[in-house]
């Protein structure tokens, strides 16, 4: 495969068929049962792409103060988010972000243990607000 994002989204729609959602031109999600991913070039960066998720609703957390504190010491040095950062969205979610490059995506199993990788992140992230519920 050719290592450029519209080979991965095209690799994407093949693999994961009813998943994959096209967004717009320069986009895609996998809406699975953990969750949707969303996947977007970095266009200042062709190599990397930036793949993203809503990890929980901030707002309907009672005690989101204690959340937000454990989101910042995860994202120091990314010690709790395995290489991604959470921050919180104009829509009150909790976001997993993170960037990888689109050859490790390309490569074989990349696409597949990527989505593992960042569902797990993201649900442990979930867990924890639900500590904070």
């Amino acid at each position: 495969m050719k290592n450029d994002f519209n080979d991965l989204g095209r690799f994407a729609a093949q693999t994961y068929d009813e998943a994959f959602v096209q967004r717009g031109e320069r986009a895609f999600s996998l809406v699975l049962d953990e969750g949707t991913v969303s996947f977007a070039p970095v266009l200042a960066d062709p190599a990397m792409v930036l793949v993203r998720m809503r990890v929980l609703d901030m707002d309907a957390l009672p005690r989101k103060g204690g959340l937000a504190l454990a989101a910042l010491e995860g994202n120091f040095f990314w010690s709790g988010t395995n290489g991604g950062t959470l921050s919180v969205g104009e829509d009150g979610g909790l976001w997993l972000t993170e960037r990888r490059p689109v050859e490790e995506l390309a490569a074989p199993g990349g696409l597949a243990a990527c989505v593992s990788d960042f569902t797990e992140t993201a649900f442990d992230w979930r867990e924890r607000g639900a500590l904070h519920g």
